[in-house]
């Protein structure tokens, strides 16, 4: 994820990447001690939440340490140079980012395509945001939730980040670069970039709503830039070659006090914040990020103590393979967790997964990345250990790029013989489950008519998935449905809609998959609606502790009030695991009629409604 910009050395302030422009900028082993306890976090969080709720964070160390190393590279580059190699810098950061992603986007493609074929196609459906740097936004655009999960991960969901980052690095050199020339004092270079910072934090406070799902503001580049920009508003205060040049001794003391004091932030944070609390939009966030950049000062202070035990072997170790370790271990935890289960239901398996992980991101750190780095220092003069000959480097690049286009063709051709053999078995599974479609499609007649009037739907992401069949069903409609929505907040719903007068006459609520509110949510949003509002309440099918006691708050409810009835939802689809998807509880298109069918089955039992 956030680029490793250093190798380990014995040395902490001597030696520095061979990639890197200036000789002046030195090299610190504690960004990359900080950097493997940031990947661990994330790591931890994807196997199972409820060990590190906070863990999450660990993606907004990445972006403080990005945002710091990038401008710093950038300062330096400048000092010694008198001025930025944009297309340089460009060349190199696609040198160091995009191997290693292209190796794991086959792999896991072609995996993917062997071992789990039914995930294969939300794979394939990323591939392109992935690959052009624009998943982020693809992820909102499609009302993707980083945080809702009941079943396997998508497996190339983390990769939002590069997409977050590979934005900056477009976007902030140029900004920099503006920057320096036309303002010299270096007090309002970082005054205007805190700026943004704030801008960035505005609106993620304003963007979140409390109760719904915050992957909006938590994918959005304008809205998670901050940390980035905060990094960036630390490296022009304290560029690290000035600080060892002209520093030598910058007070140490202090700068470990802040840095403890920041680590010491940062745990807190991760064991005992999560994404459900409010707090954290943008207050966490912001938290994290300034506890980030003071344990950065201190992992560049050549004398800290702090600096010294992040700079240990161990941490560097996985720090320098973080971005290996990243890449790698979402996907191999998706493709270990069995269907219909998260991560956290498969323990096992999901840290079995990430052990492969670290293993297969030191292979490609090892014949991957370091290698093309340093074929492509073509102008440099110092010898580069590890490499034989001068005409080895040549020979390894054609043979790795002859693999990489057999890997390719082997990926086309699997993802080709897999697309067919899913659209032949789809024609040949159609046959049984159609008559059970046609049965609730064609139910025999009801006792009274559909409802006539306006319809109002209120749901979650089931009904997100529902949605077409039930406009299709019901024209006159009108859904209003998000992803990760709470039950608690129906009577709001409900009240915000008769405000502003688009209530309709017949009220359908399909809320209750993720958990909160019951039985007196439903009598809050019942008298919000007033009189004579009859209702529709769809029940929920999630393997959860909070089905049953959902479901049962919804058959009460409707043995108490005459104008509200059940559409049971999760007796219709029970049975019929083949019509959801692989999380086993959003319906397939099959299984949104019949969804469709059963909220209309309902509104056909409702009396009729009295003036």
């Amino acid at each position: 994820m956030a680029n490793s910009l250093q190798v380990p050395a014995r040395r902490p302030i001597s030696h520095r990447r061979p990639d890197t422009p200036s000789r002046t900028r030195p090299y610190a082993p504690g960004l990359d001690g900080l950097r493997a306890l940031a990947v661990t976090a994330v790591v931890v969080y994807h196997v199972n939440p409820r060990w590190l709720p906070g863990g999450f964070l660990g993606v907004d160390v990445f972006f403080g340490l990005s945002g710091f190393l990038i401008t710093d590279l950038l300062l330096a580059e400048r000092e010694r140079f008198g001025r930025i190699d944009l297309r340089g810098f460009w060349l190199r950061r696609a040198r160091r980012l995009l191997p290693a992603l292209a190796v794991v986007l086959l792999v896991a493609t072609a995996a993917a395509a062997v071992v789990r074929p039914r995930r294969l196609s939300s794979a394939l459906d990323s591939l392109l945001s992935v690959t052009t740097f624009t998943n982020n936004w693809w992820q909102i655009a499609t009302d993707a939730s980083y945080f809702a999960s009941f079943g396997p991960p998508p497996l190339f969901q983390h990769l939002w980040t590069l997409s977050v980052e590979e934005q900056f690095y477009l976007l902030w050199p140029l900004v920099l670069l503006a920057l320096v020339r036309c303002v010299r004092w270096r007090g309002l270079h970082v005054t205007a970039v805190l700026a943004c910072a704030a801008i960035s934090m505005v609106a993620m406070a304003r963007l979140y709503e409390p109760g719904v799902d915050p992957s909006r503001v938590y994918f959005g580049t304008d809205t998670h830039v901050f940390p980035l920009l905060i990094g960036a508003a630390l490296a022009l205060l304290r560029p690290t070659a000035r600080l060892v040049s002209q520093h030598p001794r910058w007070p140490v003391r202090p700068v470990d006090i802040a840095g403890v004091a920041g680590l010491a932030i940062l745990v807190t944070l991760a064991c005992t914040i999560s994404e459900n609390d409010d707090v954290m939009y943008p207050g966490g966030f912001a938290v994290a990020a300034l506890a980030t950049t003071a344990v950065i000062l201190a992992s560049v202070q050549p004398l800290g103590r702090l600096a010294s035990i992040l700079g240990a072997r161990p941490l560097r170790w996985i720090g320098v393979r973080s971005y290996g370790i990243y890449l790698w271990h979402l996907p191999l935890i998706a493709l270990a967790t069995p269907d219909r289960m998260t991560p956290a239901d498969a323990p096992v398996h999901a840290i079995a997964a990430a052990v492969a992980a670290v293993g297969l991101a030191a292979l490609s750190y090892r014949w991957v990345e370091q290698p093309i780095r340093r074929w492509g220092q073509r102008g440099s003069a110092r010898p580069v250990p590890a490499c034989s000959t001068s005409a080895a480097g040549p020979r390894r690049t054609g043979a790795f790029l002859v693999g990489a286009a057999v890997g390719c063709a082997m990926t086309v051709t699997l993802v080709t013989v897999h697309a067919s053999t899913t659209t032949s078995n789809s024609h040949a599974t159609a046959q049984p489950t159609a008559p059970s479609a046609q049965t609730h499609a064609s139910p025999a007649p009801p006792q009274h008519p559909v409802p006539s009037g306006k319809i109002s739907a209120i749901g979650d992401s089931v009904m997100v998935a529902a949605t077409p069949a039930l406009k299709q069903k019901l024209p006159a409609i009108t859904i209003d449905a998000e992803v990760s929505r709470q039950l608690s907040l129906a009577p709001e719903l409900v009240k915000t809609l008769r405000q502003h007068g688009t209530l309709g006459d017949t009220v359908i609520i399909g809320l209750g998959t993720n958990g909160t509110g019951g039985k007196a949510a439903l009598e809050d949003a019942i008298n919000a609606a007033g009189p004579s509002k009859r209702f529709v309440l769809v029940t929920s099918h999630v393997s959860r502790p909070w089905q049953d006691s959902v479901n049962q708050a919804m058959d009460e409810v409707a043995a108490h009030n005459r104008n509200v009835v059940v559409a049971d939802w999760n007796k219709a689809i029970t049975g019929h695991d083949n019509l959801l998807a692989d999380d086993g509880v959003h319906p397939t298109p099959a299984g949104a009629r019949i969804y469709a069918d059963t909220v209309a089955r309902a509104l056909s039992t409702l009396p009729a409604q009295h003036s």
